[in-house]
């Protein structure tokens, strides 16, 4: 993790919702940005799920009606209302390095850095710029003899069974050192940030994000001696699928591709980043113990 310095004055903001509480509290915010003299930018997902930066989305008559301060240009900083799921989707509707200021409308919302009864106090102050930034390396996953383009996540890269819930076989390497063949239900391939959701959930160590390590969490395996790990930041992660059905490598429980027999998914940190808006430097221990480890329900997505 690397935190920055204060930040320049944000003029085009971003709103991003999923949900119906997320709408209607971008709309109030979106009427108060464009009374402060903000340019505002629809970056809701359209009807088949996929984010657009466009004035014309299906929601941009609600937020802010017709006019010039609705623009499509790429923003200054993005607002994300909802949970820990929506912050990811965010993630994918803009480009890397974009900060992310996430408002928590979820159940834990680990990522997030405001309630919503904050976000009018607080708000003012971080379009002014006077912020850190929390910034995050992204997962990048190519999967060999796979046209499409590499997967990437800010979570994890998950190899799990495709159709069918049946037993996969699976070599691990780091670089060309192998590891081990376990035999499960797949294996999760997470960032530091991701430690705390998917991985954690499996079994996997929860990392401090300043670490910048992997984490590689075996999924049910039947290879007893099989147990999570870390991988350094510099180096990759090799998964084969040995036999079985075919899998698929899902990247933050959004994007997905298949993985025949025979094929390897290789995986790195990026030089790209998430960059999260904080007001201070965020407390990795305290937020672990508020949200998660005294949390009445589990869960990261929402």
């Amino acid at each position: 993790m690397a935190e920055g310095p204060e930040r320049r004055r944000a003029r085009r903001i971003g709103l991003f919702f999923t949900k119906a509480s997320g709408r209607e509290l971008a709309a109030r915010l979106s009427q108060w940005l464009l009374r402060q003299h903000y340019e505002v930018i629809d970056l809701a997902p359209a009807a088949d799920g996929a984010p657009v930066m466009a004035p014309a989305g299906p929601v941009s008559s609600d937020l802010s009606g017709t006019g010039p301060a609705v623009t499509a240009a790429a923003p200054d900083l993005v607002v994300s209302l909802g949970g820990d799921g929506t912050l990811l989707r965010a993630a994918r509707a803009v480009p890397p390095g974009t900060p992310i200021l996430g408002v928590n409308l979820g159940r834990v919302g680990f990522l997030s850095e405001l309630t919503p009864d904050e976000l009018w106090d607080e708000l003012p102050v971080i379009l002014a710029g006077r912020y850190q930034t929390d910034d995050r390396r992204l997962l990048l996953g190519e999967l060999a003899g796979n046209a499409r383009p590499a997967l990437w996540a800010v979570n994890e890269l998950v190899v799990r069974s495709g159709r069918t819930a049946r037993l996969l076989r699976l070599r691990l390497w780091v670089e060309s050192e192998f590891v081990g063949e376990i035999a499960g239900d797949g294996v999760v391939v997470a960032t530091a940030t991701g430690s705390t959701a998917y991985a954690l959930a499996a079994g996997g160590p929860a990392v401090p994000p300043e670490l910048e390590s992997m984490v590689v969490v075996p999924l049910c395996s039947f290879t007893l001696a099989a147990r999570p790990f870390l991988v350094a930041p510099g180096r990759r992660v090799v998964v084969e699928l040995v036999e079985g059905p075919s899998a698929r490598v899902t990247a933050d429980g959004q994007e997905s591709t298949e993985m025949e027999a025979g094929q390897r998914l290789e995986v790195a940190l990026s030089d790209l980043r998430l960059r999260l808006v904080r007001r201070r430097r965020w407390p990795f221990y305290e937020t672990l113990r508020t949200k998660l480890l005294a949390a009445p329900e589990g869960g990261r997505r929402g």
